[in-house]
């Protein structure tokens, strides 16, 4: 579910060319640390949870953060 909707804010926000695996690391797919402290600001203006820079450097990948989206109660926007 997450993982749908993040590939695709990364692809059209972040322009993160081509195909998106969720198993590839953030780095890998040329997201610095500003980007990923702006997405973090995005997902709590969107999904109103909060995560924090230290647990967005703590995942790596695409699949880790929509888990701990869903961990919290996140809900997709509509």
């Amino acid at each position: 579910m997450f993982i749908a909707y993040l590939t695709e804010l990364l692809r059209t926000a972040y322009k993160v060319p081509g195909e998106i695996d969720p198993q590839r690391s953030f780095l890998e797919l040329d997201v610095d640390s500003l980007s990923l402290a702006e997405l973090g600001a995005q997902l709590e203006d969107e999904l109103g949870v909060t995560v924090e820079e230290e647990e967005l450097s703590a995942v790596t990948t695409v699949a880790q953060l929509a888990a701990l989206l869903e961990a919290r109660g996140a809900v997709v926007p509509a």
